[in-house]
């Protein structure tokens, strides 16, 4: 049930994200071009492998420890 709630998070922030940066990029307005596309030129330039390692040592790794369920 876990799973399937992050699942469902992680896709409707994904997408809410995605769709603000779109919009973002055809916008007239010079400020919010600028940002949503160095936003994208920066994860676009940054190796995805590289992205995981930041995810997995930065971020899962400074979580507190999973408790026995039992």
């Amino acid at each position: 049930l876990n799973t399937i709630v992050v699942a469902a998070v992680g896709i409707a922030l994904a997408t809410a994200i995605g769709f603000v940066i779109g919009i973002g990029q055809l916008s007239t307005n010079l400020l919010a071009r600028t940002i949503t596309r160095s936003y994208v030129s920066l994860f676009r330039n940054i190796p995805l492998l590289l992205q995981i390692f930041f995810w997995y040592f930065a971020v899962l790794r400074s979580l507190p420890p999973v408790r026995d369920s039992a």
